[in-house]
């Protein structure tokens, strides 16, 4: 039985992606939270302690932008990390994003390197 490392909030509309990346990071011994987009994602995290938050930037109601706003308000006071991914090319952008804390995963991306990322930023 692998040991509990902590609860990850998944928010992405892609539904077999979220499928993929809940069994391997509950293998890797984590719980797994997830919602269809930032608003969604948003609401439930007014209940919900992740350990760590994983968003998509493109997303249908609010944007991976917006929504790593309002998590960065809610979440990295209490050391919280961001991780987003995107499927977009490297934009000049992405700079103020990780500027601000967030950590961008470039997809496709590899789960077992995820999981590597993972487990060092909660390590």
């Amino acid at each position: 039985m692998t040991q509990y490392k902590g609860t990850i909030f998944i928010m992405d509309d892609d539904m077999a992606l979220q499928t993929v990346l809940e069994y391997a990071l509950r293998n890797a011994g984590y719980d797994v939270l997830v919602a269809r987009d930032g608003q969604e994602g948003l609401k439930r995290l007014e209940t919900l302690a992740p350990h760590l938050v994983i968003s998509d930037i493109m997303m249908p109601n609010m944007d991976g932008v917006e929504t790593f706003q309002h998590l960065k308000q809610r979440l990295q006071d209490d050391g919280i990390p961001i991780i987003i991914m995107t499927a977009l090319n490297r934009k000049p952008w992405f700079a103020d994003l990780e500027a601000e804390g967030a950590v961008i995963i470039q997809k496709p991306f590899e789960v077992d390197r995820l999981i590597g990322l993972i487990n060092t930023m909660l390590g």
